[in-house]
């Protein structure tokens, strides 16, 4: 019986690390994708920078994320290069499906 019951706790252990991983890859694909449309804006209003931050501000607040909490973990992953290539491979994923969908379509 104590092996069975070591056996479940294991179980519900992996299960509830697995869903914090999940959500965790979740908040680091919307904050790539946050810092990509910033990066994107910024390209876009680079003469107009009132306008800029419009614009950024608006995306902050549609994402509910702070500027500080952008610049703390790309800051921290800028220490950990495995993920600060996968932060950036993120970013620009959201780019390149950003710039396709821009396109205008060809008839």
């Amino acid at each position: 019986m104590g092996f069975k019951k070591a056996y479940i706790v294991i179980l519900i252990a992996l299960f509830f690390m697995s869903c914090h991983s999940d959500k965790e890859k979740d908040k680091d694909v919307k904050f790539a994708q946050t810092y990509g449309e910033i990066l994107f804006l910024t390209e876009k209003f680079k003469n107009d920078t009132i306008k800029l931050k419009m614009k950024i501000d608006s995306v902050l607040s549609a994402n509910k994320i702070e500027m500080r909490e952008i610049d703390s973990i790309a800051k921290a992953y800028s220490k950990d290069p495995e993920k600060w290539a996968k932060f950036f491979d993120e970013a620009k994923k959201y780019l390149d499906k950003k710039s396709l969908n821009a396109q205008p379509q060809r008839h």
